[in-house]
């Protein structure tokens, strides 16, 4: 195969994703050869994962490809067909500039797929009625999200066009009020939760945690709430066992998480609840 053909095949394995038992799915092959990554860590990766054996079975389906030996013989080598949930879990521990474009590009051919399948009779259609989220509302939610694109070091343009992607909305200026409820739900998971893969990878030192520490203490004396129970929380958000976990890169996540518990300390809780009503 030339250079040409192969890289027509690449394009085609974006954008064509696969159905299994009626629903767009992608091989965790093609996710190792688009992102330069070996299978076999893919599948260690999706092995890794901590989520509940229900959402594992629905998500990540299990099957095998055929691999001819040296002797002609053919093995069964495992795989893992994965729906646009099931990728997004796992790509979430895929970072740098480069993996966020290929992320967008799956989440873009999920997008192409769902919409063929999705057929609407017109008297159904013709029966819903989506109220539409405020403007004040959306601008509040972009706000945020402009700031998680400053953490993650990413334009505002991936980060606006991975949150349409993961909450299937064509523009998230256009959002109905489920839709930005959702969007929510997306992008605090993104802001405070540490993906597995990087859990314990390039942990911060004892100076690293010196101004997290410093907050925490500041939030128990201000909301009157002991510090260990704090810390826990802090922990059980982010999906960590201790703050040793705490990746470097990781850090200003954990200072917005405070932060935003301190504001609630201080009489704040409601403020981005109202902003979305």
């Amino acid at each position: 195969m030339n250079k040409k053909a192969s890289k027509n095949k690449a394009v085609k394995d974006v954008v064509e994703v696969i159905m299994e038992n009626n629903q767009p799915v992608v091989s965790s092959l093609v996710v190792a050869e688009l992102f330069k990554k070996r299978h076999d860590n893919v599948l260690q990766s999706i092995n890794e994962l901590e989520i509940p054996d229900d959402y594992r079975v629905l998500n990540f389906q299990a099957t095998f490809r055929d691999v001819p030996g040296p002797n002609g013989a053919i093995r069964k080598e495992p795989a893992f067909n994965m729906t646009r949930d099931g990728f997004s879990l796992l790509a979430m521990g895929f970072t740098g500039k480069k993996a966020m474009e290929w992320k967008i590009k799956f989440l873009e051919a999920f997008n192409a797929m769902e919409a063929k399948l999705k057929i609407v009779p017109p008297q159904v259609e013709a029966n819903i009625r989506f109220k539409k989220a405020k403007p004040k509302a959306v601008k509040s939610f972009e706000g945020a999200a402009r700031y998680w694109c400053y953490l993650e070091n990413i334009s505002w343009e991936q980060g606006k066009r991975q949150i349409e992607g993961e909450i299937r909305v064509s523009d998230i200026y256009e959002m109905d009020k489920l839709a930005l409820d959702s969007a929510w739900t997306y992008l605090n998971m993104c802001l405070y939760a540490v993906p597995p893969k990087m859990r314990g990878v390039n942990a911060c030192s004892a100076k690293d945690l010196e101004t997290v520490h410093g907050l925490l203490d500041y939030w128990a004396y201000c909301g009157n709430t002991p510090r260990k129970k704090l810390l826990a929380s802090i922990c059980k958000v982010m999906g960590l066992k201790s703050l040793k976990e705490l990746p470097k890169s990781h850090v200003p996540h954990a200072i917005s998480l405070i932060w935003e518990g301190i504001n609630k300390h201080s009489g704040k809780v409601d403020a981005l609840k109202e902003a979305s009503h």
